[in-house]
């Protein structure tokens, strides 16, 4: 019992790190644009599949085609606003249909180019093998992903404090009205937004590669744990999505090593519906990003 104790603890600073990193770039956006940004999974794929595309179909350097994803993601996250959420921003039903037929539309296409079947491998291994921690053999990759998110994160959490264009995005993350009477830029804060929500998952991505078996329809798993995180801490707000980052993360862990790990995910979906019940906020104020 005390190794499967252990064990959890391990896997929930394990996953809870991953799915930080996963919504975190989902929560930047909600909390300073207000927008359910249902084409975020895109930039999973764009991630995973552009690195083979640079890689593999244009013989580019390997550093260099796992760099130019970051100026794709980049772009398409400019597009998605510019075209997408600029253009129904008044008319928000409409915005989320679109965003969601645009993310669609991206995976079809990543289907149809590389199909399961074509054995899509980006080598972003950081660490070979298992470190061994207590009683746990780990792929040494959980921890750096686990790190990465921590480091963005952080870095994240100084840009909206310690920064001018952080401090800016906070206050129309608090309040559209003052915001726009003082004169703020909202084209160019939303754009930054967008172009910063849209490097966590690419990162996160990366770093799963070389432990997940990569398929067209990963952004949407991935999405999935972050959409739970994410609305589970209060939407677009940044303390309450590492607080439910560490819950969801634990509750996984300990159903899954105590339990059945057939009902890890279920198990998290249930305590989700429970709290928001309790609190249909969340569990940190959805009205600020900090």
């Amino acid at each position: 019992m005390i190794n499967e104790l252990l064990l959890s603890l391990i896997y929930t600073f394990i996953f809870g790190s991953m799915y930080l990193g996963i919504a975190l770039g989902f929560s930047i956006v909600t909390g300073v644009l207000r927008v359910f940004n249902l084409a975020y999974p895109i930039f999973f794929l764009i991630a995973a599949y552009g690195t083979w595309l640079f890689w593999r179909d244009l013989n580019l350097p390997f550093e260099l085609s796992i760099a130019l994803p970051f100026v794709l993601v980049a772009v398409a996250s400019y597009l998605v606003y510019k075209f997408v959420v600029n253009k129904f921003m008044e008319a928000e039903d409409y915005m989320l249909a679109a965003l969601i037929l645009l993310f669609l539309a991206v995976e079809q296409v990543v289907s149809i180019v590389y199909p399961e079947a074509a054995g899509v491998f980006i080598p972003t291994r950081v660490i070979e093998g298992s470190v061994n921690v207590g009683p746990a053999s780990l792929p040494g990759q959980y921890f750096v992903i686990a790190l990465a998110s921590l480091i963005m994160t952080a870095l994240y959490v100084m840009f909206f404090m310690k920064t001018k264009t952080g401090l800016v995005m906070r206050a129309i993350s608090q309040s559209y009205l003052v915001s726009r009477i003082i004169g703020v830029n909202f084209n160019l804060m939303f754009v930054i937004a967008m172009i910063l929500g849209s490097i966590p998952p690419a990162v996160v991505m990366l770093l799963l590669a070389p432990v997940w078996a990569l398929n067209p329809f990963i952004g949407w798993t991935l999405f999935a744990y972050g959409i739970m995180v994410a609305v589970l801490g209060g939407l677009g707000n940044l303390k309450g999505t590492i607080i439910a980052a560490y819950m969801i993360g634990a509750i996984y862990s300990f159903v899954a090593y105590l339990v059945n790990p057939r009902l890890a995910g279920l198990a998290c979906l249930v305590v989700v519906v429970i709290i928001l019940a309790l609190k249909p906020r969340g569990l940190a104020r959805a009205e600020t990003i900090w």
